[in-house]
């Protein structure tokens, strides 16, 4: 009775062990099945746009001339027109996109939130932003220049660091960074928009402020009585992206591929077009060696 009982004891075991292995087994293939099929219904943002029939972008309106509402109240710019050229390739109609107006600042949360589906507006591609939003490869040149008063008799970036003057910034922590290190002894205000900025500087607020270059010469060629732009850039050059919420291969290489098509491939003319209209003057060459 002894050996026997202790047989049935083992056969019992053995048969729990492969009971547990079988429902270990039968769980895991469960728990893949599922996997897959919740990575299946994810759908791409590029699937999503297409399913909708219209883009929607997130821009500031308050950074000439990238973005900025005209005479007529109408959003213009060169982000503007370039999220039209994206919205022809997609659509075959440059009308098929919708503008969402936000802060500098809430760029951000509408691109995290879904709310819109990339984001322009003379953003520049800084490595922290890319914690929270994925860039394109640049799609145009830029930098940080200094709009100046012409009655502040500031000359030089010399000039301006002086306890006398004040400098106008975006509320920003890139800004506010160069503002302590090329003009630690000036005043500083921030805004959350570059039209305060300008507004600030042409009321008499602020002396001077610091916006990516091509704000500053729009400004200067439009205000040459009040204002001028001073020589030389805050620090090196920089990349102006596109930039959307990351994780999404699928639409990061659309956005990416057209990008890259607008600076050196097959969008070249449609892309020097727009440059042109919003800078009076031809973009880089589509490719070094074609340089004239």
């Amino acid at each position: 009775m002894g050996e026997r009982d202790e047989r049935c004891q083992e056969e019992a075991a053995m048969l729990k062990s492969r009971a547990r292995h079988v429902w270990t087994a039968v769980l895991f293939a469960a728990l893949v099945v599922t996997g897959t099929e919740a990575r299946a219904e994810e759908k791409s943002r590029l699937d999503v746009v297409l399913e909708r029939g219209k883009l929607i972008v997130v821009t500031l309106t308050t950074v000439p001339p990238f973005a900025f509402n005209d005479e007529k109240g109408q959003l213009v710019g060169f982000d503007i027109d370039i999220s039209r050229l994206l919205a022809q390739a997609l659509f075959k109609d440059p009308a098929k996109v919708e503008f969402v107006s936000v802060t500098a600042e809430g760029r951000w949360p509408a691109i995290e939130s879904g709310r819109a589906d990339m984001g322009v507006g003379g953003t520049t591609t800084y490595p922290d932003r890319a914690i929270r939003v994925a860039f394109t490869r640049p799609f145009i040149d830029s930098g940080i220049s200094v709009l100046v008063s012409k009655k502040s008799g500031i000359k030089t970036l010399a000039d301006l660091n002086q306890d006398k003057f004040t400098v106008a910034s975006l509320n920003n922590p890139q800004m506010a960074d160069r503002a302590k290190r090329f003009f630690p002894k000036a005043k500083a205000l921030t805004f959350d928009t570059p039209a305060a900025q300008f507004l600030a500087v042409r009321s008499g607020r602020a002396n001077a402020l610091q916006i990516d270059t091509p704000s500053a010469e729009y400004w200067a060629a439009h205000n040459k009585d009040e204002m001028e732009v001073l020589p030389g850039l805050l620090g090196a050059s920089q990349n102006n992206g596109v930039f959307m919420k990351p994780g999404d291969f699928k639409w990061w290489l659309w956005l990416d591929t057209a990008v890259a098509e607008m600076r050196t491939g097959s969008w070249y003319p449609q892309y020097a077009e727009i440059y042109q209209k919003w800078f009076g003057k031809n973009p880089p060459p589509q490719k070094f060696y074609l340089a004239q």
